[in-house]
């Protein structure tokens, strides 16, 4: 049957008072639907139970304040003997009906979303639902393909929207991740990326070590990585690094030696093996600085106000230049080929 489109002026948009989710954790995780992933036995379910228990009691959570409020807790992998262990381990004191709990449910398919109507008609002030895990709502059988994983996560988002809650669903991480891009480690298909508006993804450092990085990505936040500590059962926060601060980590050492080389010349000239012998650095080739340039020239390099230009002639060969630019606009680099 046809629908029309529902249509939105964008003038009245701009007027119209609008209810934001706002964040759950002070500058650290916004509300909507969001996902933990993590290896197995990394310290993901004691996450979710420190972050239930700070948002009922109001206490910070890896040093940032929360949104006070109430929790609906599927903690589907565990008993009620190891949840209340592990509340000893958390806290004194939660509130009467701050926090609830179950460790069975419907999966997604099959009776899961009934009973969070039902749970919310008895506990209409829930704000925030953790589900742990999103393996144990799907059931088994389902086809792994892009637009199943990204179904499943629009239904919870769909109800979190109707009911102004936000929703945290537990996922596991594949064994064989990808170095350069930490998110694709998690388990299935980008689907599930794409739908969720905000990543979380822990990585412990070794299965023997207290110390792990929460790397956070979403719609409504800059990318940030929250280094933390496990001490007496609680993830702690030892340091957290932004957007500007994750990528000049990550940025390779000699674009940072050229950087300060060209800022001591002010303007160079030359091939990319001329280059390397200038900066006194043999760890790469001629082709790989070159491409770090080309990888670069409009973030790090630009930023620092130096103009790259790279031109290829037949007398000369590929040539690089540089050129530090205190009033430049930061315009495109130009390749002024000769034939």
């Amino acid at each position: 049957m046809f629908k029309p489109l529902k249509l939105v002026d964008a003038q009245e948009l701009l007027l119209t008072p609008l209810d934001d989710p706002g964040f759950i954790v002070e500058d650290l995780i916004p509300g909507g639907v969001n996902v933990l992933a993590g290896d197995e036995k990394s310290g993901k379910s004691w996450m979710m139970l420190l972050l239930a228990v700070c948002i009922a009691t109001g206490q910070d959570f890896l040093g940032h304040p929360v949104r006070q409020g109430n929790v609906l807790y599927l903690s589907l992998e565990d008993t009620y003997v190891r949840i209340q262990k592990r509340l000893f381990n958390l806290t004194n004191e939660v509130g009467h009906g701050r926090i609830m709990l179950s460790i069975q449910s419907g999966t997604l398919d099959d009776g899961l979303m009934e009973q969070l109507e039902d749970a919310l008609e008895k506990h209409p002030d829930i704000d925030v639902i953790i589900i742990d895990t999103l393996q144990l709502i799907r059931g088994n059988g389902k086809e792994v393909s892009y637009a199943n994983d990204y179904s499943d996560v629009t239904i919870l988002k769909e109800f979190g929207r109707k009911h102004r809650l936000s929703v945290f669903v537990v996922h596991h991480t594949r064994k064989q991740g990808d170095a350069h891009h930490i998110f694709n480690r998690l388990n299935g298909t980008k689907g599930l990326n794409g739908a969720v508006d905000t990543m979380l993804l822990l990585d412990r450092e070794n299965e023997y070590s207290n110390r792990g990085t929460l790397h956070i990505k979403g719609r409504d936040i800059q990318p940030l990585e929250v280094v933390m500590e496990f001490n007496d059962c609680k993830w702690e926060l030892v340091s957290v690094r932004t957007q500007e601060e994750i990528a000049a980590a990550n940025t390779p050492e000699i674009m940072h030696k050229l950087v300060n080389f060209i800022k001591e010349r002010r303007f160079w000239r030359g091939s990319a093996t001329e280059l390397l012998e200038e900066l006194g650095n043999q760890s790469v080739g001629a082709n790989v600085i070159t491409k770090y340039v080309n990888q670069y020239k409009s973030s790090l390099l630009l930023d620092e106000g130096i103009v790259y230009k790279y031109s290829r002639t037949h007398a000369e060969g590929r040539i690089l230049s540089f050129e530090l630019c205190d009033s430049c606009d930061g315009g495109d680099s130009i390749d002024d080929r000769a034939g």
